[in-house]
């Protein structure tokens, strides 16, 4: 397979029709993070939905491996954390520069991230398609 991917093992927990939601340990990948010390998420059950092709017949509670392309975590990463301070700082810097006050330019920053955070909430139908997780048996 020449596109890199990212797996984990984890749980079968509900299936749906072409749907499985699967429990992984997020643990799995702590060995060769160099943030694993001040790492939140490490060791905790997460809940994912991937896709099932139809290739494979699963049962609740079997073991599975789950994929991801690696592109699309940095993609992700770029979404979540990375852009979110781009347009941060130049509404602030923006602001700072139409109207010679910090307090406002930093009040307008403030006030786009929630905004940029709802907008992905209400995309995220559309980002669940291209953020694809896929299931194959262990």
């Amino acid at each position: 397979m020449d596109i890199k991917t990212i797996s984990h093992s984890g749980k079968v927990l509900k299936i749906s029709e072409n749907k499985i939601s699967v429990e992984i340990i997020v643990s799995e990948a702590c060995g060769h993070c160099q943030a694993k010390q001040m790492c939140f998420s490490k060791g905790k059950a997460m809940t994912i939905e991937a896709q099932n092709d139809g290739n494979y017949q699963f049962e609740i509670g079997e073991e599975v491996k789950v994929f991801f392309q690696e592109k699309l975590a940095a993609t992700g990463v770029f979404l979540a954390y990375v852009f979110p301070m781009i347009v941060f700082f130049a509404v602030m810097f923006t602001v700072i520069a139409l109207t010679d006050s910090q307090d406002k330019g930093c009040i307008a920053a403030l006030i786009t991230l929630p905004v940029y955070f709802f907008l992905l909430y209400k995309f995220r139908g559309k980002l669940k398609k291209t953020f694809k997780f896929k299931v194959e048996k262990k």
